[in-house]
């Protein structure tokens, strides 16, 4: 199912600090089907945010599922 994804990593939005800026933790995910965008940038590690991302999406598709 990733080929209805798009996974995209930025700098995170916060300024300051000494882990600011090393590397990309911020991310982006955009289900493709349904169009639902999930940003998070609030762990330091962008395997806690890619996971919470992906609970937003999955969390947002119950709730379409929900409704219908």
């Amino acid at each position: 199912m990733e080929q209805e994804y798009i996974i995209e990593y930025y700098p995170p939005r916060n300024a300051g600090g000494q882990h600011v800026g090393i590397i990309s933790k911020g991310i982006k995910i955009t289900h493709i089907p349904s169009g639902l965008i999930a940003i998070c940038d609030v762990e330091r590690s962008q395997i806690k945010n890619k996971n919470i991302a992906m609970g937003m999406i999955e969390y947002g598709l119950a709730l379409i599922n929900y409704q219908c």
